[in-house]
Order: C-alpha cells, then structure tokens, then sequence
C-alpha cells in the first residue's frame, strides 16, 4: 500500500516547509500530501521548463535554429562593437546555462533594482567574460533572452504563445506570468500554477511530449532538453549530489535512476522517473535545504514504486 506518512514524518522531523506533494505512476495518482491549500503560487525557475517547451516548438514551427546567433535577433540594442565572445553567443548557449557572463543576471530581487528598464539591453551590454559553451553559470537572463528572441519572432508573448499550443491543453486557465517592463515574459521565473497543474507537466514530460494523446512538444527536442547538455560540478557543493549531474535545455539530471527534473527556488519541484513510468510534483518553501526535499522523494517515494 502507497503512503506518503513517512515522508510526512521525515520532513517534520527536518522542518522542511513543504505545501505538497503529488505522486503519479501510470498515469494514475499513487498518493498525495498537502501541507497547506494547493492553489496557484510563483513555481520560479521551474518555469524554465515550460520556457525550454516553447523554445521547442519555435524551432520545430521554422521561427528560428538552435544554433542561430542571438546578436542577429538585436543588433540595435548594442552599445559601441560588440565583443568576439556575444558575436559567437547562440540560441544553444542560452539554454544550457553558459552564454559567458561573469555574474548571473536578472535573479530574484535584482529585477526590482535595475534601472535599464530594456532588459534585453541590459543583458547584451554586460561582460561576456568566457567563451559561449565554455562554463556552466545559472542565469535567468539567458531565459529571458530566450523569451524576447521568441517574442520578436513570433509576434506574441512566451505566454501568449504556449496558450494554445500547451496551456490550453494542459487546462491551465487563464494562466499569470511575469513580465518585464516592456511587457516581455519573464520566462526564468514568476509563471504561477498549483500543484495539480505541475502534475499535469510531469505527465506530458513522461509521456515524451503527448497528453492525453495529443502531441504538444517535439519528442525529439524533449529527449534532447532533458539529457545531460553541460557540467555543473564546478558550481555546488558536494552535499548537493542533484546538482551535480549536469544541465539540459533548462531542464536539470537527478542523482537517482535516471530521474531528471524541472527545478524552482524554494523547492518547486516536477521530478521525472522515466524506469518507474511515474513523476513527483511538488511544492514548498524551504529557504534551506532543498536538497532535503528531493532526498524525501528518493527516501519515501522511490522505493514504492
């Protein structure tokens, strides 16, 4: 019998802040735990994820190529000659987290400070410091451009854009998502869904892009966003083993049986487990270990399955 008691018990006695969690195997609900309501909330950076499905889509539908140099899209918005390493920078690099900046950009409260309000400025006229490709660097700028290059293409919003092609069929309705000052989706972070609406995420992410037999994202692109795309070694620490095992197109490897996740600040979490046909939603605020809270699923869920 599936019970999630130990988990429960094991994130009390941590005191990790958990709001829920939902486990699917077979497309079937296997158990649930709510800490508190599981209505909508800011999922952060695992709206990346969803960023990364649209990138897919744009390049399956011709709007541009994954190896397509991001200075084409704004040539305008550069002051004075462009360095060697931006006229090198392509679509690829900013999905794999090392577009060459020396600090991260556009994280959190930095948003609020910025005095550029053209973002897009703002992260081109930064110092690209390294090679494109050369070194892993988390940076929600890099998503954003991805956001704005697909916006400039396409003629609509990253969330006016997944509406149709994603939102509606995952029945999301009225989905809210954050924007800059000029009115381009965050893309990095700010997407606001439940926990329900997570699981729904898992389940076309382990059905290879279909749900509920329809095709949403190119199969091919998922395999490709999902596997092992650069190292993260350098950048955490030992005790933090899911954050070891590398970065796909905004998507990031598990430490455990070949999971892999989309990953937000505080703990919002889809983890994907392709070998057990099932994936594990989940929401918290956990301001100091995450780590502990994907060690609840490899301690008290996996093992179930």
């Amino acid at each position: 019998m599936f019970s999630l008691e130990g988990l429960r018990e094991d994130a009390k006695r941590k005191n990790l802040t958990l709001y829920g969690v939902l486990v699917t195997q077979d497309g079937h609900e296997k158990g649930k735990a709510l800490w508190r309501s599981s209505q909508r909330i800011n999922i952060h950076s695992l709206s990346k994820s969803f960023a990364s499905c649209a990138v897919g889509l744009a390049m399956e539908e011709g709007l541009f190529g994954i190896d397509d140099r991001v200075l084409s899209f704004f040539p305008e918005k550069i002051d004075g000659s462009p360095s060697k390493n931006l006229e090198e920078l392509r679509i690829r690099q900013l999905l794999t987290m090392s577009s060459g900046h020396e600090a991260p950009l556009l994280m959190g409260n930095q948003r609020d400070d910025l005095e550029d309000e053209d973002w897009v400025h703002y992260f081109l006229n930064q110092p690209f410091v390294r090679a494109p490709g050369s070194a892993y660097l988390y940076d929600t700028g890099n998503t954003y451009l991805l956001s704005a290059i697909l916006q400039k293409r396409s003629g609509q919003t990253l969330l006016e854009y997944l509406k149709p092609r994603l939102f509606d069929p995952l029945g999301y309705r009225n989905p809210q998502w954050f924007t800059c000052p000029r009115g381009i989706t965050l893309g990095g972070g700010g997407l606001h869904l439940s926990l329900e609406e997570i699981a729904r995420f898992g389940q076309l992410l382990l059905d290879g892009g279909s749900f509920e037999g329809k095709r949403l994202v190119p199969e091919v692109y998922l395999r490709q966003a999902t596997a092992k795309q650069i190292k993260t070694e350098a950048a955490y620490p030992k005790d933090r083993p899911d954050w070891l095992e590398g970065y796909g197109f905004q998507f990031w490897r598990c430490a455990r049986e070949g999971a892999y996740r989309g990953d937000g600040a505080y703990g919002q979490f889809i983890v994907v487990l392709p070998r057990q046909r099932a994936h594990v939603a989940i929401t918290a605020h956990e301001e100091r270990d995450t780590q502990g809270l994907l060690t609840l699923v490899w301690d008290h869920v996996l093992p179930q399955l």
